[in-house]
């Protein structure tokens, strides 16, 4: 009888554990700033070589931010390929001109994270495909 208590409880406890580590990844959390975020890329039809990225920044109320730190990071949709990573800070009426290079045709993600001038953080992803 008491063998059995033991076994019982020990595979009650590795349940748990179980159970426990295959629970639900909570999501980030919402961005509560109501800053938008644009991105557009020169030239239009992007292509491998040299780009400009254009990041337009507006606030709840439809104004521009200026001031702002403006980061980017270049991933293609695949495994195996290194990222590519741009910043500038310099605006003009809440326009920040990024210079970025496509290494490869495909399908990217850029996503890009903002600074805030009073340190918040705001984060967009943005599907981009690069042609040959």
């Amino acid at each position: 009888m008491r063998l059995s208590f033991q076994y019982f409880l020990c595979f009650f406890l590795l349940s748990l554990t179980l159970l426990t580590a295959c629970g639900r990844i909570q999501p980030a959390p919402a961005d509560t700033t109501g800053v938008q975020i644009e991105l557009a890329v020169d030239p239009a039809s992007p292509a491998v070589g040299p780009a400009r990225l254009l990041v337009t920044l507006t606030g709840p109320d439809g104004q521009p931010i200026d001031g702002a730190t403006v980061e980017v990071e270049g991933n293609m949709t695949h495994a195996g390929m290194t990222p590519v990573f741009a910043q500038t800070t310099a605006s003009e009426q809440g326009r920040y001109t990024v210079p970025f290079e496509w290494t490869m045709a495909g399908d990217w993600i850029v996503t890009v994270r903002v600074t805030l001038p009073g340190g918040e953080q705001v984060r967009r992803e943005f599907p981009v495909r690069v042609g040959g």
